[in-house]
Order: C-alpha cells, then sequence, then structure tokens
C-alpha cells in the first residue's frame, strides 16, 4: 500500500493570465516531472510539472531561493502553496502486531520460570523422602 505525503517546496508570488504561467517563489527544488499540488483559498489542484523557466530559459530543476515561471493547468494565486507530491510506500507491519508479540513473550518467560520454580521444589521434595 503507498500513501502520499506532502511538502512545501514554493508559493505563488504572480500569476499570468494570458499565457497561464504561475511565478513561484521556490522554498526547497524539485524536478520536471514531479507531482505538485496547488493549494490556497479558492485554489486545490493537482499537476505534474512539464514546463518551468528561470530568467526566460527552460530548466529541469527548480533551484531553492529563485524565482521561476512555470506552466499551471488552472488559474493559481498570490499567496497559494506549492507542495511536492511523494509516494511513501508503507511497511507490512503494524506496531500493534509488534506489542503483541512483546507481551506473549513476557507471559511465555513467566510460565516458564514458574515451571522451573515447580520443578525445582518438586526435586528437593523427592530428595527429603529419600
Amino acid at each position: 500500500m503507498e500513501k502520499e505525503k506532502e511538502i512545501l517546496v514554493g508559493e505563488v508570488t504572480h500569476y499570468f493570465t494570458a499565457i497561464g504561467v504561475g511565478i513561484i517563489k521556490v522554498k526547497k527544488s524539485f524536478k520536471k516531472g514531479a507531482r505538485l499540488h496547488f493549494k490556497g483559498a479558492t485554489t486545490d489542484f493537482y499537476q505534474d510539472v512539464t514546463s518551468m523557466q528561470l530568467n526566460h530559459k527552460d530548466i529541469t530543476k527548480a533551484p531553492e531561493g529563485e524565482q521561476i515561471g512555470l506552466k499551471v493547468d488552472e488559474r493559481v494565486r498570490e499567496g497559494d502553496k506549492v507542495y511536492l507530491v511523494e509516494k511513501v510506500k508503507e511497511k507490512k507491519t503494524s506496531q500493534k502486531k509488534k506489542t503483541k508479540t512483546k507481551k506473549s513473550k513476557k507471559k511465555t518467560s513467566k510460565k516458564a520460570k514458574k515451571t522451573k520454580k515447580s520443578k525445582s521444589k518438586k526435586a528437593k521434595k523427592a530428595g527429603r523422602k529419600k
């Protein structure tokens, strides 16, 4: 099973309506082809990065701390947050099962101790009877 994790990578500072490009202040770098989530008061959509530019030149990686132009599918607004969507694999064993296993081991060890004690008591009694 896979879960999705979102990491804040930038914020929209401007939008050019005529060409459908948002200007993003990059806080953490991301690459072309990455899945982004644009989220704001009235904005909420996902898209893959297909085209981005820095100083009117195509780039494949958005450098941290720069403002880039990003071709967007829908309108974005100043102040909208930009998140990188990453898939995270879940571990198969859950923590509940692990704790049950530890408890059952503790119970088993207590029983084993009692059995050893009772055997030693029986041996002592048997030795006295002779």
